[in-house]
């Protein structure tokens, strides 16, 4: 099961006056749809800038969050700053967040003038640059080829025993590295993906820095794709926290695919194809998770590929998440349901990839009906008439498994800070109230990078297709918590 981070029980901290979380709209003006999209994908960004790790910027809106882990990497005698935590703790581990970057970009290359109207463009580059910078410094190369690569910093079990904000963190936080010797084809080949991918994103903003992304990609996929093994076996403090069950195939097939989208090479469309075709030989019957990527590969290879049969394997996975067969269930009130861990993160990534696949490939309204279903019942249409989003709506979590937004609040009471935009894991079975609003409870009420990925791309494609306008600049400032800086 994909699991973003299993920590230990925290320590209970000291009471503290707790702020009234003030009731957000979810009317939809200026839209068609339910809700105001553009207002949750503007919030989704909230979520990432407050997982910023480093020295943050000058117009960070984050009021309780500044500098934190400035000397990661210092072990190592290299810089390795800046990235994202990933999830309620403060391990930076390279696997999940190169996929979640891969997954923000693909939204906005995918709308990019849905991103321009909704005024999210800017965030988006910046949440993507956010993690393409970390991965160039985490890169080592020599003579034009990797030397090694660097995949976590932090020791997930030191970190989960400390309870408190990642600005104030004293523990070690170790850095570990893959290398010729010690190969990691998944870690090395799904950041291939991310750079690929972001130097699509920023082609025509930022070339020079496009050309450094591409470089970057070309340098980790040779290097992934020569020294073949899992980075899991080679750095064992990834296990349990996100081994790689699935192998390095799916990565493989996903980077190639990628290079071959920003490059027109067809050298690497034709290697995605071979490795798909020998190594994974089927999408996974689960969805896009920070482990698998067979199903976003397919895709992708059911977009470039003349071979039919990619297509129809993208379909026949479909079909189950329509339809509730094979292990995928409804629930009462309508969410597809696959696993207790994560349950809306995985309807949110089926959702941007069947959407996605209307889109581009092969039209079907079932598939934009699926999309609309789920993220709407995500944002409030639920039998609990409940947001899993934070800060979206009139009711929604209070107490999510964060150590920063928890601050000083005592177990029982809502956090001390809003976590704005941060989507939780969801009900825990196929019953609609099977959820839990407990920040001792990391199954239902987790939050991770990994969860708010896949949303905001679904996020954007449903202002593509239904309206729903973002907060102004007065409105956002507004938000307890939340500074919106002009620089």
């Amino acid at each position: 099961e994909p699991i973003p981070s299993q920590p230990v029980e925290p320590v209970t901290p000291e009471p503290s006056p707790i702020p009234s979380p003030s009731p957000q709209p979810s009317d939809n003006p200026n839209g068609t749809g339910q809700f105001r999209y553009g207002e949750a994908l503007q919030k989704s960004f909230l979520f990432f800038e407050a997982n910023r790790a480093g020295n943050l910027p000058n117009d960070n809106r984050i009021e309780w969050r500044s500098d934190s882990a400035v000397s990661d990497g210092s072990d190592v005698g290299r810089d390795l700053t800046g990235g994202y935590y990933d999830a309620g703790d403060h391990v930076k581990f390279g696997l999940p967040m190169s996929a979640n970057n891969t997954m923000l970009a693909w939204g906005g290359i995918e709308y990019e003038s849905a991103y321009q109207q909704s005024g999210q463009w800017d965030e988006l580059l910046e949440a993507v640059k956010w993690g393409t910078d970390y991965f160039l410094k985490a890169h080592v190369s020599e003579g034009g080829k990797t030397k090694e690569f660097y995949v976590q910093v932090g020791d997930g079990h030191a970190d989960h025993a400390y309870w408190g904000s990642p600005e104030k963190m004293s523990m070690a936080r170790p850095s570990f590295k893959i290398d010729a010797a010690n190969p990691g084809s998944d870690a090395a080949a799904g950041t291939a993906a991310a750079l690929a991918s972001a130097s699509i994103l920023f082609r025509g903003v930022d070339d020079a820095y496009a050309d450094q992304l591409l470089d970057n990609a070309k340098q980790l996929f040779e290097f992934a794709d020569t020294y073949r093994g899992k980075y899991s076996d080679s750095v064992q403090a990834a296990n349990p926290f996100y081994t790689s069950f699935s192998g390095y195939s799916d990565e493989l097939a996903e980077g190639a695919a990628w290079l071959y989208k920003a490059t027109g090479d067809q050298k690497y469309l034709t290697r995605a194809e071979d490795i798909f075709d020998n190594e994974v030989g089927y999408p996974s019957d689960w969805t896009w998770i920070a482990d698998n990527k067979s199903n976003s590969a397919a895709l992708l290879l059911a977009q470039e590929s003349s071979d039919p049969k990619y297509q129809q394997m993208v379909e026949g996975w479909l079909e189950n998440w329509v339809n509730g067969t094979g292990n995928v269930q409804y629930s009462e009130g309508g969410l597809a349901w696959r696993t207790r861990w994560g349950s809306l993160a995985l309807s949110s990534a089926t959702s941007f990839l069947a959407e996605l696949y209307h889109d581009t490939v092969k039209q079907d309204s079932r598939y934009t009906d699926f999309a609309n279903n789920q993220i709407d019942y995500i944002l409030g249409d639920n039998p609990r008439n409940a947001s899993y989003m934070i800060g979206f709506g009139e009711n929604y979590p209070q107490q999510p498994h964060h150590r920063a937004a928890s601050g000083n609040a005592p177990y029982g009471q809502p956090a001390e800070h809003i976590l704005f935009g941060a989507l939780v894991g969801g009900p825990g079975s196929p019953n609609d109230f099977d959820y839990n609003d407990d920040r001792g409870d990391w199954v239902t009420n987790e939050v991770a990078t990994g969860y708010n990925a896949p949303l905001t791309s679904a996020l954007i494609q449903q202002y593509d297709n239904f309206g729903g306008e973002p907060l102004s600049n007065a409105e956002l400032d507004a938000l307890p918590g939340i500074t919106v800086v002009e620089v």
